[in-house]
């Protein structure tokens, strides 16, 4: 009888890869163009992307900035300006995080290897072509409102079906707790965080965790341990 996942399933933004230019600095760019004194953080942003939809990267960050403006205080009109000046992503400007090219490589030596990764599909297929990975994975699924967003087990239950695989023969990679352990476990996949910079929390409990990618290109891999 067959044990262990079958197929890994993994996330592409900050855990395989990462822009140039962090968040931080786009979003203090952001604010001095827009003249507006800094009312919430990069990671704040960050962790509202997953609670909204946009029908465009501009339309992802309004909606997003709303959110942020609403709970502290600050006008739709400011929220908006803001979203306006924040820089455009250039989706070709990304790099591997350390190990991932090695963990990629490693995965596919035992299992079949599938994308799930919210973000507007054209930048998303642009990454990976940079990265030079677009034929790494025997399926892609993109995060969007026809396909649903992480946490959303939607794009997992799609993965699933173009793979052929039941979720107790997968495994979940990525970093963020809110949308790639939160979604991947609400579609019976367990989940593997990369920890990275993280914090925990006392409500959502990965299966794994991994500090870096590392521990995924060389085996054991932390699933087949214990």
């Amino acid at each position: 009888m067959e044990t262990g996942p079958a197929a890994v399933t993994l996330d592409l933004d900050d855990t395989l890869c990462r822009y140039d230019r962090s968040t931080a600095d786009l979003l203090a760019l952001a604010f001095d163009r827009a003249d507006v004194e800094p009312f919430f953080t990069a990671a704040e942003f960050v962790a509202t992307i997953p609670t909204v939809t946009g029908e465009s990267p501009l339309d992802l960050r309004r909606k997003c900035f709303r959110v942020l403006a609403a709970e502290n205080g600050r006008s739709v009109a400011v929220a908006d300006r803001l979203a306006e000046q924040y820089p455009e992503r250039d989706p070709t400007a990304v790099s591997f995080l350390p190990g991932a090219r090695e963990a990629l490589d490693s995965l596919a030596d035992h299992h079949r290897l599938a994308l799930v990764s919210n973000g507007e599909p054209s930048h998303q297929r642009a990454k990976l072509e940079t990265l030079g990975i677009s034929g790494a994975f025997e399926t892609t699924v993109f995060g969007t409102p026809e396909t649903g967003v992480k946490p959303d087990p939607e794009p997992f239950y799609r993965v699933l079906d173009a793979l052929g695989v039941q979720s107790e023969r997968a495994v979940h990679v990525g970093n963020s707790l809110a949308s790639d352990v939160v979604g991947a476990q609400a579609a019976g996949i367990p989940a593997v965080w990369l920890r990275a910079d993280g914090s925990a929390d006392d409500e959502t409990v990965p299966e794994y965790v991994v500090d870096d990618l590392a521990e995924l290109h060389r085996r054991p891999f932390p699933w087949e341990q214990g």
